[in-house]
């Protein structure tokens, strides 16, 4: 049984056009990631999954650089662009697929190794650590399985199904889906989807500095001590993309 830890990366977000880029704490906010991944990284069972789209032609050339793996396809179904990256990379039924976004610098490897551990121990089809109401907002984490993800590109019907990947996993009734917090004190908005989330961001770097690989119970002890650090967000909506996508959904052929 092999693993894959895939990233979905675009340049071409709305509200903070080239986030993912973006400096942060003195390097492109990707790179955070990739870094704080850690082992996964190391191991290479990282992947950049992005469009096939121009602009994202500067993610490319940032993978190159980093010797980073990548996978590119449809801009808008999400779901298919992580199906054919796991056919490219030869995955088998029972190998499990790890899905993060590229906008959760804060992310971490023992947040992944959490929800693997979960996902394996109570022999799920798909878990998470971030759900309604208990998100943990930018260190979000969801497993599932190959045959779970080629279930869900075979039947998944709706526009908001495919841009997001795993609703039709989480919704159908027909998989057997666990959610647990890494962090019972975990309560912030922590993914960066405006400048006002960037800045909050970069206090938290700051507040560390130079070390950057500090982990989730340390930002969750930093925040309780001072939740100044990440005011200028304050009004930042979880999941906000996803709720403007169910109010345009339409069934596809």
């Amino acid at each position: 049984m092999r693993r894959f830890v895939f990233i979905q990366a675009r340049m071409g977000s709305t509200r903070l056009p080239g986030k993912v880029l973006k400096p942060l704490a003195g390097k492109p906010q990707l790179e955070h990631l990739i870094e704080r991944l850690g082992s996964f990284t190391a191991r290479g069972e990282v992947t950049i999954l992005t469009s096939d789209q121009e602009a994202d032609d500067a993610i490319e050339e940032f993978c190159k650089s980093n010797d980073l793996e990548i996978f590119r396809g449809s801009e808008t179904d999400v779901l298919d662009r992580y199906y054919k990256a796991a056919l490219k990379a030869g995955a088998a039924s029972e190998d499990i697929i790890v899905r993060i976004t590229a906008d959760c610098p804060l992310h971490h490897k023992d947040v992944v190794k959490f929800a693997i551990a979960e996902f394996e121990k109570h022999s799920l089809d798909y878990f998470s650590n971030s759900f309604a109401p208990h998100f943990e907002d930018g260190c979000d984490t969801e497993v599932f399985r190959f045959s779970t993800l080629k279930k869900a590109h075979a039947e998944a019907k709706l526009l908001s199904q495919r841009e997001h990947v795993t609703p039709y996993i989480k919704d159908s009734g027909i998989f057997l889906c666990g959610y647990k917090k890494y962090n019972a004190n975990y309560k912030f908005k922590l993914s960066v989807d405006t400048q006002a989330d960037h800045e909050a961001v970069e206090n938290i770097f700051k507040a560390f500095s130079p070390e950057t690989d500090f982990s989730i119970e340390q930002i969750v002890e930093l925040l309780l001590r001072k939740p100044d650090l990440i005011a200028a967000n304050k009004e930042s909506v979880i999941n906000a993309g996803y709720a403007k996508s169910l109010q345009n959904d339409k069934e596809i052929d």
